[in-house]
């Protein structure tokens, strides 16, 4: 039986081949566009939160909008990836405008092209991207060692002054404050100095640029190295304001800026000899030992007025021996032949242990008790940043070598947390810490320092 033409189904399956083929022809075809297309958004919108973030880093200026648009067209140009060239209907462009006073919203707007999905009619692909950036406000401590070692040789304090304050009218010789030189209406910056007192040089405030540069510019070197009291300033009445009771997105970012030439060897603290209680600052002379180590200062330390440099108390002289405060208990002091009869009590270690062994009333020799002022002013330092860290102050360190301690200064900064974990908790590099090898490298690190805080004040 012969079948008519209706009946023979052989070509049908050449009609079903062509267009499943179109069909997957179609999907390969979306596929490939598809993922040119996420590209062509993925790079404009890289592009676009880049416009926004250096547009509120320059905020202050009345051309913020302008660069953050320039910025932009450096990033993503007409023409890359595929899209139409410049001048050409629907090259890339970018829109920038300020939102509030703080914040600069890009929009970039380009056409992709489609290779395959034009045989399908589809001849652009419109892809816009949308970004933006806030420029928050800062609060800085400048924390700035001054002590005797500093004018040994003075270039090191010439040098530090350089790299704090510099000349902000010339481009190579910038300092620190420099950088926030345009921000001044709205930012504040501060200076706490120290050597074996420490003192408030310019409470935490606005226009800030010319009095800091006056201030750092009077210090003179003097004195041992009072590292905790100036911490401790710097987060006090006239440093930066406690946020801790305030809610995250109301608080401003706050930093510490810490720079010294060597180790805490002095800490003030209250004091109990013959029945008075006064304040005054221990101090060993010279410099302390890198901890771990055995070999401390064999010498007597010496007690200072708490509130004028270099002015030494008279009665008595220095705390030796550290005695029990009393007026009856005596201990022989070497250091006069024996002639020479003192009781001092330290009134903090009634408080917190020292880490060497201690019992109150105890006669000991100069060795240990410089052994005690030094790891006393190491750990009363430990204990004033780490109050500032818990208040989400971020701390850098600067130190200055051969005589800074660099495990000493990590853990001081916020490249530790908490300077009681174990040491590899705090061992990477988070880049809060520095290390100068020469006073010719301080205005390199305070300039990465003041850069790095511009970025971070960006979101």
């Amino acid at each position: 039986m012969k079948l008519g033409i209706m009946g023979n189904q052989k070509g049908a399956y050449a009609v079903i081949f062509t267009l499943i083929l179109l069909v997957l022809l179609g999907f390969v075809a979306l596929g490939i566009e598809a993922g040119r297309w996420y590209l062509v958004r993925a790079e404009l919108s890289k592009s676009v939160d880049a416009a926004a973030l250096a547009g509120a880093n320059s905020i202050s200026s009345p051309i913020a909008d302008q660069l953050a648009e320039d910025f932009g067209r450096e990033n993503f140009y007409a023409s890359y990836l595929g899209t139409p060239g410049l001048g050409t209907a629907g090259d890339v462009q970018f829109q920038a405008a300020r939102i509030g006073i703080n914040r600069i919203g890009v929009t970039g707007n380009v056409n992709a092209t489609p290779i395959l999905a034009q045989l399908f009619g589809v001849t652009t692909i419109p892809v816009q991207a949308f970004g933006i950036a806030q420029k928050n406000k800062v609060e800085i401590m400048m924390v700035l060692d001054r002590s005797g070692s500093m004018g040994n040789p003075i270039s090191k304090m010439n040098a530090l002054k350089q790299a704090a304050v510099g000349n902000c009218s010339n481009p190579q010789t910038r300092g620190f404050v420099c950088y926030f030189e345009d921000t001044q209406n709205e930012d504040r910056i501060g200076l706490v100095s120290f050597a074996s007192t420490a003192r408030v040089d310019l409470a935490l405030g606005y226009d800030f640029v010319d009095p800091i540069t006056t201030a750092a510019i009077a210090m003179s070197p003097i004195g041992a190295t009072n590292m905790a009291q100036a911490l401790s300033l710097a987060g006090g009445p006239q440093g930066l304001p406690d946020q801790s009771g305030l809610p995250a997105n109301q608080r401003l970012q706050q930093f510490v800026v810490f720079f010294t030439d060597g180790r805490p060897t002095a800490f003030q603290g209250s004091f109990r000899y013959r029945g008075n209680t006064f304040e005054a600052v221990a101090t060993v002379p010279g410099n302390c030992p890198i901890p771990p180590s055995a070999s401390y200062p064999n010498v007597y330390p010496n007690l200072y007025s708490a509130t004028a440099e270099g002015v030494a108390v008279s009665s008595p002289s220095h705390p030796y021996p550290a005695g029990s405060g009393d007026t009856t208990q005596m201990c022989r002091s070497s250091l006069q032949g024996n002639n020479l009869f003192l009781t001092t009590m330290w009134n903090r270690f009634t408080i917190v242990p020292p880490t060497t062994p201690y019992t109150i009333g105890q006669c000991v020799n100069d060795g240990v008790l410089g052994r005690y002022v030094c790891e006393e002013a190491r750990e009363m330092a430990f204990v004033s940043a780490q109050a500032l860290k818990n208040r989400g102050v971020m701390i850098y360190t600067i130190g200055l070598q051969p005589d800074a301690d660099a495990d000493f200064l990590k853990r001081l900064s916020s490249d530790c947390p908490n300077w009681q974990n174990s040491w590899p908790a705090c061992n990477a590099n988070s880049g809060f810490s520095y290390i100068a090898p020469t006073p010719a490298e301080l205005q390199a690190i305070f300039n990465i320092i003041a850069r790095d805080i511009k970025l971070r004040l960006v979101q």
